[in-house]
């Protein structure tokens, strides 16, 4: 798969190295000559000198051809803009975004976030995620892992299990019992 990562700092590093050991096509865009440098001696990338959400860049970094764009720079703004032009000018089918300001995340402007607005398919926030991962823990002692499911209707509680832990052998229609 054809895939272009605006960013190559640690965020973007650690996807492309990833996505590299999975048999991608990998192309990073950076601003930094001496990140672009870096990631392309340790990593099998190709490498763009460049601001991430200038067209000309993105034409350099193949984004035409590609078919995920994954826009991690320390710019919510350059990372909001380059899926932007991503889905304008090239049409590429998925656009991620890190987006860490709470400002752009606020519920109330999450109309923004449309085809017909800022065609951005998935939004990764750190700082989002900490605080959900905060949140799970101290709703759900114990658990490494909690997901929501169907819009919250839903959890899916990962729990190690030792040998004489409660909840083995236990139905799932008694595990609210024994788990509130």
């Amino acid at each position: 798969m054809k895939i272009v990562i605006c960013g190559a700092g640690l965020v973007g590093s650690a996807i492309a190295s990833h996505l590299c050991e999975e048999q991608n096509d990998v192309t990073v865009i950076d601003a930094s000559a001496e990140n672009i440098q870096r990631i392309t001696d340790q990593y099998d990338v190709h490498g763009v000198v460049g601001v991430a959400s200038h067209p000309d860049r993105l034409t350099e970094a193949g984004v035409r051809d590609a078919e995920l764009l994954i826009a991690v720079t320390e710019s919510d703004e350059v990372n909001m803009v380059a899926c932007q032009i991503s889905h304008t000018i090239f049409n590429t089918p998925v656009k991620i975004a890190r987006i860490r300001s709470t400002a752009y995340l606020d519920p109330a402007f999450a109309s923004l976030y449309s085809p017909e607005n800022l065609p951005i398919d998935h939004i990764i926030s750190p700082e989002a995620e900490v605080s959900a991962a905060i949140s799970n823990q101290l709703r759900v002692p114990g658990a490494f892992d909690v997901q929501n499911l169907c819009d919250g209707k839903m959890n899916l509680v990962g729990v190690q299990c030792t040998e004489n832990s409660p909840i083995l052998g236990t139905s799932l229609r008694h595990l609210t019992s024994l788990v509130p």
